[in-house]
């Protein structure tokens, strides 16, 4: 297969994390060629969680080394079959910030040891979601959780990556692993854009890398594939860049369902762009 490239960039309205900016965010996307078969997938890292670069990724895309780059090439050989999908409903939180209107189920990103922001949601009783990033010693989230008042812990369906030590036994919450190495956990976020899913037992919570619409839409049919749709997903977000274009059809109360027309059309627009030459694997 020979791979091409073709730069992006994104331009965030409000930060994704607490270790995001407002800075212009770069992605590349990647088409592969093989025969008379085209084939494309996204790159959009989080280098302050990890990811490599665009301009490192590029460089060392052809070693196919990490599961990222082994992701993306997987994309590159199944985006032909992929584009068939036939969309279906899915139930996703919103991922939520201040000042903005709650939904159903929320997912918020805690910003410090301090941010009780969230507590709006749970004395709205909204389910909610939350995501530390590995913000919290253990002595910090306890102290942090007894702040929460006793009769709304129950609304807290899991914390994601609440320390950043590896040992989670013992925490008052439940927890969902992501990309700290620790354990125990009761819920796996995976992230279909920049890994492969995981086996296991316990419920599988499918999220979104923030990226192009092209990456969002793989993890979609992957979890079309390989979820469980009864499950409460994170595939649809929305007002975090400049460049957005809605994929989706629907909202936070009935379900989302991708356009068909609008991923058409995102193929098209993709199709035309401007490709230089990277490698062939």
């Amino acid at each position: 297969m020979k791979v091409y490239y073709s730069p992006y960039r994104l331009t965030p309205l409000k930060v994704s994390n607490r270790l995001s900016s407002l800075n212009v965010q770069e992605g590349v996307l990647l088409k592969g060629v093989l025969g008379n078969k085209v084939t494309f997938c996204d790159y959009f890292p989080h280098v302050t969680l990890g990811d490599k670069s665009v301009d490192e990724i590029l460089q060392i895309f052809k070693f196919q080394e990490n599961s990222y780059e082994k992701k993306c090439f997987d994309f590159l050989l199944r985006d032909h079959e992929l584009y068939w999908t036939k969309p279906k409903l899915i139930k996703n939180h919103k991922l939520w910030n201040v000042g903005e209107e709650l939904a159903p189920a929320i997912k918020y990103k805690v910003k410090d040891t301090s941010d009780f922001s969230f507590m709006h949601a749970l004395k709205n009783k909204i389910p909610t979601r939350l995501d530390a990033n590995g913000l919290f010693s253990r002595s910090e989230f306890l102290k942090f959780v007894q702040e929460i008042p006793q009769d709304l812990l129950g609304l807290i369906e899991y914390i994601e990556d609440p320390l950043h030590e590896s040992d989670w036994s013992g925490l008052p919450l439940k927890t969902a692993k992501d990309f700290i190495d620790a354990s125990p956990y009761e819920y796996v976020v995976y992230k279909p854009n920049a890994e492969f899913k995981p086996t296991t037992d316990l419920p599988v919570i499918f999220s979104t890398y923030l990226g192009h619409n092209l990456g969002r839409w793989h993890a979609y049919c992957e979890l079309l594939r390989e979820g469980n749709l009864a499950l409460i997903h994170g595939i649809q977000t929305e007002g975090f860049y400049r460049e957005e274009v809605n994929l989706f059809d629907g909202n936070y109360l009935k379900g989302f369902s991708a356009n068909q027309k609008t991923v058409q059309k995102m193929y098209k627009e993709i199709s035309g762009l401007k490709w230089k030459g990277l490698c062939s694997i």
